[in-house]
């Protein structure tokens, strides 16, 4: 209160001011321009000059303030915008970990670009799609995120290497993600992808090249002798299959050579082509380099001269007395070579040493050639004792 009064005080004092000095003297003002003349006081010409001044400043406040308003206009309805975006993308996310694939889908794809996430929402939408069997419009979403958001292609597309591997499209995975590969050569989850198609795929090779570039290589060895496995059984047409073997063995790594799986399939591709007698002299030799009882088991199966197989296999008797597997085999051979009172000693030996259910069944068969029947029932009835879950089929066989 105190302060309007000395306000009004102060005006009234200036005002005072002013008349005085207007009427003692109101000075004289002519403007000429172009033969046109105007007269005025001076203290009107400076009425008018702060008039223009006040004017101007009213005009540019009134501008000012619209274009404000304006702008907080189009701000709010920007807000307005993308907050609806924003709640379509929360929906469709809680839609989408609820597995209602077809809403969530919507939701998201009505939020893509306007959300403040825009390739979570493309890759939601993506996901959902391939739950629900779209296929095609998986791809057309991923596509579109591709084009908007450019610097995630890359994202983009390792989506969709993971997406077509849970459709089980294992081969579409490969060739996307070999451009991925090439993109980036060293990438830890490009590799383990690729590698997680070629063994769904089968291709133990191209698994096996690939498992050394993973941070952690699973089963290295495994993976190798798979390969190797492969190519000894994957042949051209015109190359008879034990060439193929033997040349596909000669490039084979050496310490691969000794490996007993390996050892046994080209054991048995040369056999299989008529080439019994080379398939015989690997095994043989093999077995001299190392013992192993699934060899010495498969020497007594081989076909060619029982009676010189039984020699030789006689000979590793003096290093393996107490072998189970040899005294089998050499039952068989005997019994091939025609001497069933040597493979009944032979057998009899080998269920003392190690009563297996292969050693009990091939006694019993023996038996039952004999006609003791008696011996053979009680050797078949403790071969099935000794394989509750695994069948009858160490009863099958030589």
């Amino acid at each position: 209160m105190i302060a309007a009064v000395i306000l009004l005080l102060l005006a009234l004092a200036i005002g005072g001011v002013v008349a005085f000095v207007v009427s003692r003297d109101p000075g004289y003002v002519l403007v000429a321009y172009d033969g046109a003349t105007v007269e005025t006081s001076v203290w009107f010409a400076v009425l008018c000059a702060l008039t223009l001044v006040l004017g101007w400043f009213a005009l540019t406040f009134v501008a000012r303030r619209t274009y404000r308003a304006g702008s907080g206009l189009v701000a709010t309805v920007g807000n307005r915008r993308a907050g609806r975006a924003r709640a379509k993308a929360h929906r469709g996310t809680m839609l989408l970990a609820e597995g209602r694939w077809q809403e969530a889908m919507a939701d998201l794809l009505a939020s893509d670009a306007a959300g403040e996430t825009p390739l979570a929402n493309y890759l939601g939408a993506a996901r959902a799609a391939n739950h629900l069997g779209r296929h095609d419009e998986r791809d057309a979403i991923l596509g579109r995120a591709g084009k908007a958001l450019p610097d995630a292609a890359f994202v983009v597309e390792l989506t969709r290497a993971d997406l077509q591997q849970a459709a089980g499209q294992w081969q579409a995975s490969v060739a996307t993600l070999a451009a991925l590969r090439d993109e980036a050569p060293r990438h830890p989850l490009v590799h383990q992808r690729l590698f997680d198609a070629y063994e769904a795929l089968g291709d133990a090779e191209a698994a096996a090249e690939i498992a050394p570039a993973l941070a952690e290589a699973p089963a290295l060895d495994a993976l190798r002798l798979a390969a190797w496995r492969a190519r000894l059984t994957k042949r051209p047409s015109d190359v008879s299959p034990a060439d193929h073997a033997r040349t596909t063995w000669r490039a084979m790594p050496r310490a691969l050579r000794a490996a007993e799986a390996l050892v046994l399939d080209y054991v048995d591709v040369l056999e299989a082509d008529g080439a019994q007698d080379e398939a015989e002299a690997v095994l043989r030799r093999a077995i001299k380099r190392r013992w192993r009882a699934a060899w010495v088991r498969r020497y007594a199966t081989i076909g060619g001269d029982a009676g010189t197989r039984r020699k030789r296999a006689a000979a590793w008797l003096r290093d393996h007395p107490q072998d189970a597997d040899l005294q089998l085999a050499l039952g068989r051979l005997a019994n091939a070579d025609g001497d069933p009172a040597a493979a009944r000693q032979h057998l009899t030996a080998s269920v003392d040493l190690a009563a297996t259910p292969e050693a009990l069944a091939a006694l019993g068969r023996l038996c039952a050639a004999e006609g003791d029947h008696a011996a053979a029932t009680g050797h078949f009835e403790r071969a099935l004792a000794a394989q509750p879950h695994a069948g009858n089929t160490a009863l099958d066989g030589p």
